[in-house]
């Protein structure tokens, strides 16, 4: 299973980094207007908000590579937590593209979601 990518500084990530812990659930509506919600996952799951900015275009082009050699959002990765500093397997990118942006000579962006999963 592959790794994701680390920045020339080490990190995965840069903050503000938004993340999510969720479980699946969905909701029955019923005529009468009221509903009835249950899990569709037996556990939660988290999801991170990676945005990385004044990336050189080494870490960017890297970011990408990433990006292709898991086919977008179909290949499990395993993701460093940089909340907990734990290593989370099953791991998918959470967006069919990534969202790359070339401000000047070396510097650029990227925005994308990595998502926890069963497998």
């Amino acid at each position: 299973m592959a790794l994701f990518p680390t920045l020339s500084t080490g990190a995965v990530a840069q903050y503000a980094l938004p993340s999510v812990v969720e479980q699946g659930t969905q909701t029955i509506r019923f005529i009468d207007g009221s509903d009835q919600r249950f899990l569709t996952q037996g556990r939660t799951f988290r999801r991170w908000e990676i945005r990385l900015d004044l990336l050189s275009e080494t870490e960017l082009t890297q970011v990408e590579l990433f990006f292709e050699s898991q086919l977008g959002e179909y290949s499990p990765f395993i993701f460093p937590d940089p909340i907990s500093g734990t290593n989370v397997p099953n791991c998918r990118l959470g967006t069919p593209q990534l969202t790359t942006e070339y401000l000047g000579v070396n510097v650029g962006s990227a925005s994308f979601w990595v998502v926890e999963t069963n497998g």
